[in-house]
């Protein structure tokens, strides 16, 4: 196909503030200035003013690396019209990156409460060929330029007359922000702020006199759960502080959740220091997901998520469009969202054989097995911390007998549907059941894994992948062999 010359539109610049971003790439060069003050060491009055006699060079590298980044912004701009975004970067090597509108799967505009002073505001455009977790093109724009952007790009607008609105409940956002929270979640967020400004993280926990704190509590948690080794509550205390961190994290970016369903676009707004605006195409969405875990399921409590390119690409991000809900509402829900398909009326279904509970079962079970050997040897080695070992021992056994009773579930509730569209399927994976419903069309691959045992008892494995920029292989354990060939039958046909 002939790429021909655009028709002359107006070239916008990005907002001047993304000059700080260029010139952060450059911040190596302060080594020198560094170097050359090194000489002054130990510091005194004298020093002081000698190094102030000399302040030119650093100034000089301050200025040279500005300067580079204002060069790099200025040399990088956008066009954009009904048709197509445009993007022109590079100072020496020029690179132009084309974006067809009707090519869009997904935008972002964040407006993150440090830029709102600034009129500025993060724009992430995302295609189905965006490579995950990066977007197909980033912007930092002035306020009314996207205002500008918003004319010409369909996907920003969904304002028609027939868009609903559905707002979620502060309540049902704090339990959904508790529910999917966890210690290794904090433990990442605290990672990943000690990575980006690790100094400034160290410097505030000594402010806030961070050990202090924590040896306080420790003592007053002692006072009441006595007997138990001050490390281990320690310990305790660090676990309860990094899930707390992970649900305020979760809370700031689910709050003020809503949606817009439109004919052709769901908006989907979020956020409460940054706001963000999520714009998907319905016809780039590839399927639905309702997410429980075990407390969930007892209660009868769904999170609603799909599969969109562009969304719910980071590892700190779910693709939610409805935080929490009832089951029967999700399912009356999803019949409006024209994005997703749903099932009318399966006529082939199967379920996993429940004699074969084993494959299901025997990971929780060697993680029960290994813990508790594990435990024995500790104790034998060093029987001198059998307090410590038996703290270790049932913080490992507590989330393996949960994995056993999410498996044990599992078991009785597996299966897949099919009709004429579409094929739901409910599984489990790690401690989340998911109910999969997918359009015949989006899945591309099918296979069928069985043991030389499963075969001689006419049972399978069955992986199913859908298409999209991230493919993922969904296990349906121990399904009937006839149901299961019968089920690849209709799919490749």
């Amino acid at each position: 196909m002939l790429i021909h010359d655009p028709p002359e539109k107006t070239a916008y610049h990005e907002h001047p503030i993304k000059i700080l971003r260029y010139s952060a790439k450059n911040l190596w060069l302060l080594i020198f200035p560094l170097l050359r003050s090194l000489r002054f060491y130990p510091f005194s009055l004298q020093n002081f003013v000698e190094w102030g006699a000399g302040a030119w060079f650093d100034l000089l590298v301050a200025l040279l690396i500005l300067g580079f980044g204002a060069l790099r912004w200025y040399c990088c701009s956008y066009r954009f019209d009904a048709v197509s975004i445009r993007a022109y970067s590079g100072v020496f090597v020029r690179q132009e990156t084309v974006i067809p509108c009707a090519r869009i799967t997904a935008t972002v505009e964040e407006h993150p409460f440090y830029l709102r002073p600034f009129h500025a505001v993060r724009l992430q455009v995302d295609t189905a060929a965006g490579a995950i977790p990066e977007a197909d093109m980033r912007l930092m724009l002035r306020v009314r330029d996207l205002h500008q952007l918003r004319k010409n790009v369909p996907l920003l607008q969904n304002d028609s007359q027939d868009t609903v609105a559905y707002h979620t409940s502060p309540w049902r956002v704090m339990l959904f922000s508790a529910l999917f929270s966890s210690s290794f979640s904090g433990a990442v967020y605290i990672g990943m702020l000690f990575v980006q400004g690790g100094r400034i993280c160290s410097d505030l926990l000594e402010q806030f006199r961070a050990q202090k704190l924590l040896e306080d509590a420790t003592d007053r948690a002692a006072a009441v759960f006595r007997g138990v080794p001050r490390a281990a509550i320690t310990i305790g205390i660090l676990i309860l502080a990094l899930w707390l961190i992970s649900f305020v994290q979760n809370l700031l970016r689910y709050g003020r959740f809503r949606i817009r369903i439109g004919s052709e676009y769901v908006s989907v707004h979020s956020g409460i220091l940054t706001r963000r605006r999520y714009h998907l195409q319905n016809s780039a969405m590839i399927f639905s997901d309702l997410r429980q875990n075990l407390v969930m399921k007892i209660f009868g409590m769904v999170s609603l998520h799909i599969r969109c390119p562009g969304y719910g690409n980071r590892w700190d991000t779910l693709p939610v469009l409805i935080p929490l809900m009832r089951k029967p509402v999700a399912q009356e829900f999803l019949q409006e969202v024209r994005a997703v398909e749903n099932m009318k009326e399966p006529y082939l279904k199967a379920s996993s054989r429940l004699r074969f509970f084993w494959s299901f079962l025997w990971q929780p079970l060697f993680w029960l097995a290994g813990v508790l050997a594990a435990r024995v040897l500790a104790l034998l080695l060093f029987p001198k911390f059998h307090a410590i070992i038996r703290f270790f021992a049932v913080m490992l056994v507590i989330p393996a007998l949960w994995m056993l009773l999410v498996r044990a579930v599992s078991l009785r509730s597996q299966y897949i549907a099919m009709d004429e569209r579409a094929v739901r399927f409910h599984f489990s994976r790690g401690f989340t059941f998911h109910t999969i419903t997918v359009s015949r069309e989006r899945i591309v691959r099918i296979e069928m894994v069985q043991t030389v045992f499963q075969k001689k008892n006419h049972v399978c494995h069955l992986f199913l992948v859908c298409n999209g920029t991230r493919q993922e292989r969904y296990k349906l354990t121990a399904l009937p062999e006839a149901a299961a060939r019968r089920i690849v039958a209709e799919l490749a046909g």
